[in-house]
């Protein structure tokens, strides 16, 4: 098994110092390593859980959510994509700081610090969420095998052989790095633009047109929930600390790691609304990710548009299913205080509770798919639940990262509190009020 070859799993010693800042000896390069060594280093270190879950964040769901935005609404959800991106970066900051200076998950954390009630509580939505989210990811790997022919049983079952056997056999950095290289595969719909060649003058004419129509406001809650998601903040807490990420120069560079994520995953949404808003003969509604083949036919041709569109959905859903499923078997085993933070490290027979959740996420949205439901209404209202979800995720991020939970100096304080309870509210109150309004009006 490919964990043999893993690194120490013991947790890395930190040592106190005046300015609070966490030292860490973990991975620690010696002055007598070969320069192939250091070299490996540099390069791992560039890939880190801000940037895994930034691009598990543009999953399948969330690219159909983005289509059947440029579909129906053509350009008028584009400016929701641009401003979103700082407050995906500043959601997803707040877990750095918790998980390097706590050491802790985020359901650890909200145990500590408010009880077993609020855990479980929190860790239950969760759940239920990451269910829905896996039978989205899975979805996405039905769909392009149904593209190609096959029936959605093959898809399901190759969607949920890949996550479990590489879970299974990999330790959490190599399932980084290869939930990294799934995820890069979304960047198609950054290249599918350029060959739709939108219009700039229809672009700045929708910008800001905002349209009353339930349905839009539903899209509008959906957008919302397909970028700022709950599990996002559980799961790079903990891989945080599953990383051994404990330095300020940690801190420092998973910050950058997530900035150029934040980025990238709103390029990807922005790709895929636009190819579908300029595309000269959309369909009204997507069906399926048939309708987004046949709005890339004329461009590349049958085979080409078939490939594109495999590689970016697979690549997606595969990537967002190892966060999706890690981050319910992290956040179960941390309310039930059983949490190690280096279950992924250890074999299925030193961690089987973290495994057995694990394996229960991953069957259980699997017999979900195959009892068969309408793919595209299925993520669109998985990514809606995402949105109604939000509150109390980032509530609980927002309350630690202002608590005594985090040292002083790294506390959220002054102007960039206020600024982040204001835009945390702002994002909380839309995305009830559309989502319910959505629900109720369409």
């Amino acid at each position: 098994m490919l964990r043999s070859g893993m690194a120490s799993v013991d947790a890395p010693s930190l040592e106190a110092h005046g300015d609070a800042e966490i030292q860490s000896s973990a991975y620690s390069l010696t002055s007598d390593e070969s320069d192939d060594k250091k070299g490996t280093w540099r390069m791992l270190r560039l890939l880190g859980p801000g940037l895994l879950v930034c691009l598990a964040d543009t999953d399948a769901g969330c690219i159909l959510v983005a289509c059947q935005s440029g579909a129906r609404w053509g350009y008028s959800l584009l400016l929701l994509q641009l401003l979103l991106i700082p407050v995906l970066f500043m959601a997803q900051e707040l877990t750095i700081r918790l998980g390097i200076y706590t050491q802790k998950g985020h359901t650890a954390c909200i145990r500590e610090h408010f009880g077993s009630g609020w855990a479980w509580t929190s860790c239950i939505f969760l759940v239920i969420e990451c269910v829905g989210a896996i039978v989205s990811e899975m979805s996405g790997v039905a769909s392009v095998l149904e593209l190609w022919g096959c029936g959605r049983l093959l898809g399901t079952l190759v969607a949920s052989a890949s996550v479990i056997g590489v879970v299974m056999m990999c330790n959490y950095r190599q399932v980084e790095t290869i939930g990294v290289l799934f995820g890069l595969f979304e960047l198609t719909f950054v290249l599918t633009v350029f060959w739709m060649h939108p219009s700039p003058s229809e672009m700045m004419s929708q910008l800001f047109n905002f349209p009353g129509d339930p349905a839009y406001m539903k899209l509008v809650a959906a957008n919302i929930g397909a970028v700022i998601m709950p599990w996002m903040i559980y799961f790079q807490q903990s891989a945080v600390v599953a990383r051994r990420l404990s330095s300020s120069q940690d801190l420092s560079e998973e910050r950058t790691q997530t900035l150029f994520g934040s980025f990238l995953t709103q390029l990807i949404m922005i790709g895929a609304l636009v190819t579908m808003a300029a595309a000269p003969s959309r369909p009204k509604d997507i069906t399926g990710i048939k309708d987004i083949q046949h709005v890339l036919l004329p461009a590349f041709g049958e085979t080409w548009s078939k490939i594109l569109l495999s590689v970016a959905f697979v690549g997606g859903s595969l990537c967002a299913s190892f966060v999706v499923s890690l981050a319910a078997s992290w956040a179960v085993c941390e309310a039930a205080n059983w949490d190690d933070s280096f279950s992924l490290d250890r074999s299925p027979a030193e961690a089987p509770r973290f495994y057995a959740c694990f394996l229960c996420v991953v069957l259980v949205g699997a017999a979900v798919l195959m009892l068969g439901t309408d793919v595209v209404k299925l993520n669109v209202f998985i990514e809606l639940m995402d949105g109604l979800l939000m509150p109390m995720a980032v509530g609980f991020l927002y309350v630690l990262a202002c608590s005594e939970a985090l040292p002083e100096h790294v506390r959220l304080q002054g102007f960039y509190k206020v600024l982040a309870g204001l835009i945390f509210s702002l994002c909380t109150a839309v995305s009830l009020y559309t989502g319910i309004f959505g629900l109720l009006n369409e």
